[in-house]
């Protein structure tokens, strides 16, 4: 609907509709501040976008309502309540209408404000400690990639985002079975950008895409990504000196499925 429509009061019905699915999906875990934390944060910039609804106010608006990057601080009073398949519903599922309405409304020197963003997750990446919110702000730059493919190649960066999401079922839902640190070596691999791993994917192509057009751009992300493999070496010390657990390795049948696909 999001995609065939350019009327808003369409859009901010579907909005709610998204808002009212969340809350239906987490009622159970009695995770109520992450819920009402949303639905304010949700159902207020909703009001704004119907209110702004001229130059980029909308554009802006809908970023801070998906939370990308560098808008996303509001991300970490949600995630910290909610567990398994609706962490891994919040990172994926529940952005894509939203992104849908972002290609329609695009304001091109967005660019910069997404290229800042990424500049703000790798160094908030770099002074966290907690494996959760690494998880998170990890899944925040990627989203980040794939919307800057998106306005430079549509169908690509829509292939990515679905299999980014089949991916994250898979990864997400096992990463946080339980509130303790706990970390298996598969999710470490992907988000260490393994080559061939979907981020390795999504990083490559954004990064061609904008070689086209902005090569200084391009030298100063490889930089950031530089922080990023230094922040996610924390996990790989850390589990390099954990003895070995049946636990670490109880979604490697998944992951040596997928691997194969990735290519």
């Amino acid at each position: 609907i999001s995609f065939i429509t350019n009327n808003i009061i369409i859009w901010w019905s579907v909005f709610l509709m998204m808002t009212v699915v969340f809350i239906f999906l987490n009622k159970n875990m009695k995770s109520y501040s992450s819920l009402i934390n949303y639905f304010i944060i949700q159902e207020s910039l909703g009001l704004l976008f119907l209110l702004l609804n001229f130059g980029f106010f909308q554009f802006f608006i809908v970023m801070m309502k998906i939370g990308v990057a560098p808008l996303h601080f509001w991300i970490f009073s949600i995630t910290n309540n909610i567990f398994s398949y609706n962490l891994m519903w919040f990172l994926t599922f529940q952005k894509l209408p939203f992104l849908l309405i972002l290609l329609q409304i695009f304001w091109f020197n967005g660019i910069m404000l997404l290229f800042v963003g990424l500049l703000f997750c790798y160094l908030q990446m770099f002074s966290m400690k907690n494996y959760k919110n690494l998880l998170v702000l990890s899944s925040t730059e990627s989203f980040n990639w794939i919307i800057m493919g998106v306005f430079l190649s549509l169908l690509n960066s829509m292939y990515l985002f679905i299999y980014y999401m089949i991916l994250m079922v898979m990864l997400i839902s096992k990463f946080s079975k339980s509130s303790s640190n706990w970390l298996n070596w598969e999710t470490i691999l992907v988000f260490l950008n393994m080559p061939f791993s979907v981020t390795f994917f999504v990083k490559i192509f954004s990064l061609s895409e904008i070689f086209k057009f902005n090569n200084m751009l391009m030298f100063l992300m490889l930089m950031l990504m530089f922080l990023s493999t230094l922040t996610f070496s924390y996990w790989l010390i850390n589990m390099s000196v954990k003895l070995y657990d049946k636990n670490q390795m109880n979604n490697n049948y998944y992951y040596f499925l997928l691997y194969p696909l990735m290519l």
